[in-house]
């Protein structure tokens, strides 16, 4: 059996100015060598819950402080068989959550840490399933922009209906 290594992560949105939907990615240098850009994520340490490995990771890259941050819910969890080299394998289990940043999306400081270089993308859901290299993880982005813009919509039908009702 190989070595079990969890990772957390999260997939961060917000709403611009205009408000619409916006998700947060970080470049980084992939093991290939290949710069990309991706949901921050990173090892779960043994004391820590899925969510609080997911929030401080997410905070220690992005730069993002906790207390602007907040999981919506978990989105998926798979484990992958991981061949590092030749002789080392270990497999991987990665957790996304849905994660909302309520905040300044300019004052958001990403660290150069690990392999993450010192940037990031603001994105609209084009530019997510244009720039992100794993299927799955674009899936992601993809229906979870759709339940986040339909319950947008709804949201603004309530509000609408509730100032109707006020008149």
């Amino acid at each position: 059996m190989n070595k079990l290594v969890k990772s957390a992560g999260g997939i961060i949105y917000y709403y611009d100015k205009n408000n619409d939907i916006r998700f947060l990615l970080i470049k980084r240098h992939a093991l290939s060598g290949k710069i990309e850009r991706v949901a921050p994520k990173g090892k779960i340490q043994i004391w820590e819950t899925d969510e609080k490995a997911a929030l401080r990771e997410v905070s220690e890259e992005t730069g993002i402080p906790l207390n602007f941050l907040s999981v919506v819910q978990k989105l998926w969890s798979a484990t992958i068989e991981w061949l590092e080299n030749k002789d080392w394998k270990f497999d991987k289990e990665v957790v996304y959550f849905l994660i909302k940043y309520d905040w300044d999306p300019d004052l958001v400081d990403i660290q150069p840490v690990e392999w993450y270089l010192w940037t990031h993308k603001r994105a609209t859901i084009q530019e997510v399933l244009n720039l992100v290299y794993y299927a799955d993880i674009r899936e992601l982005f993809r229906k979870w922009y759709i339940v986040l813009r339909d319950k947008q919509k709804t949201d603004d039908v309530k509000k609408d209906f509730l100032k109707k009702l006020e008149l």
